[in-house]
């Protein structure tokens, strides 16, 4: 038996407007309050964005000759941890979740790749390394480790944000 399909969040135009408007009003309203949030999520930031020189040489090295394209087929949207993280950063918003309905694509995959600046992009589709980059990545078992380690690392931060989120809003 096949596993419910999961339900794509803020999926139309008006919901992703309201959650939007909905984290936009608590940033203001709980402002120091998130002081904590805000410090976790530029660490996320930091964290993530030295990963992306890698990350685009990898994609520069498999993307091109890749004939299994993984932004065409992959089934992922913003979640809540991506989202908040996108506004306590102030990095702007995409225009609309990715995926509106199931069997869809991404509406940010271009001819060229993914239209979004990769800050901008679900965690996910950093996390994801694709099989032709993982053996990349094993060719330099040093590289490997510290990429490994370092997704590891921005898990437990972009959950430890999400929690303090939850905490200040709770205060």
């Amino acid at each position: 038996m096949k596993a419910p399909f999961p339900f794509i969040p803020w999926n139309t135009s008006a919901l992703w407007r309201e959650v939007n408007a909905g984290f936009a009003h608590l940033l203001r309203a709980k402002k120091t309050a998130l002081a904590d949030t805000r410090q976790l999520a530029d660490q996320l930031h930091a964290s993530m964005a030295s990963l992306f020189p890698l990350l685009n040489d990898l994609c520069a090295i498999t993307c091109t000759t890749c004939s299994d394209i993984c932004c065409q087929r992959a089934y992922v949207w913003i979640d809540f941890k991506d989202l908040l993280f996108l506004h306590m950063t102030d990095i702007p918003v995409p225009g609309a979740q990715l995926l509106s309905a199931r069997g869809e694509h991404c509406r940010y995959c271009g001819q060229h790749g993914c239209r979004l600046e990769r800050i901008q992009r679900p965690f996910v589709c950093t996390l994801y390394l694709c099989p032709a980059q993982t053996l990349r990545l094993r060719e330099d078992p040093t590289v490997m480790h510290a990429t490994t380690e370092a997704l590891q690392r921005i898990k437990r931060t972009r959950q430890a944000m999400e929690t303090a989120f939850i905490r200040a809003l709770m205060a």
